[in-house]
């Protein structure tokens, strides 16, 4: 597991100091690639902070100084995935539209188990109106829907999406596709994730 053993950063080599941001950063990044472990080893609901430091090997107010919540923490842990994905992504959207980069994107998930299922555990438990992370997973889901409506607009100036769909709901059925396909590879690796989702937008295609 990445986890943070110490409460005293090493020093870097060759006597070099590095500067306090530099630091923070690493230990925030050490912090957030742990959580991902314990988050997809234990689930969100049943750690508390407290839990997650000691699963770390810091002190609570170690944790706490960076991510006050383990929803914090949460969000933090996707944003880091993507911002990792980010670059990547934007190339691909400006260059290929969504219809021909969707299967690649959702073909190179399969490389991240842990953030899938993760995803796919939150947004099911989170449902509830009193889950700790009801308004967080709420976010995530309109705005990947709003994402993807973003790109269905694109797709539809350029004619290369059937004219008649309504926008508002094929985004609303790619995000089904997409974390349906998902949860289902989680139970059967077999499942080619790109081939089905390809299926279905060749069937939106102008």
């Amino acid at each position: 597991m990445s986890a943070a053993t110490s409460e005293r950063e090493p020093e870097p080599p060759h006597g070099r100091k590095r500067g306090p941001y530099s630091n923070g950063q690493q230990r925030r990044d050490e912090f957030i690639n742990g959580a991902l472990e314990l988050f997809a080893q234990q689930g969100f609901q049943r750690l508390s902070l407290r839990k997650i430091a000691e699963g770390l090997g810091v002190s609570h107010a170690a944790l706490s100084y960076y991510f006050p919540t383990k929803e914090d923490l949460l969000e933090a842990v996707f944003a880091a995935q993507a911002e990792r994905e980010r670059p990547l992504v934007a190339e691909g959207l400006a260059q290929r539209g969504l219809l021909d980069l969707a299967g690649d994107l959702i073909r190179t998930n399969e490389e991240i188990p842990g953030i899938i299922g993760l995803d796919v555990t939150i947004l099911g438990e989170a449902h509830r109106p009193d889950h700790s992370a009801h308004d967080w997973a709420r976010r995530r889901i309109d705005d990947t829907n709003e994402a993807i409506r973003r790109e269905l607009v694109l797709e539809r100036d350029r004619g290369r999406l059937r004219p008649e769909l309504d926008i508002d709901m094929t985004a609303r059925h790619i995000t089904a596709m997409i974390r349906g396909l998902q949860l289902q590879w989680l139970y059967d690796r077999s499942i080619a994730l790109d081939e089905h989702l390809n299926a279905y937008l060749d069937q939106l295609r102008a």
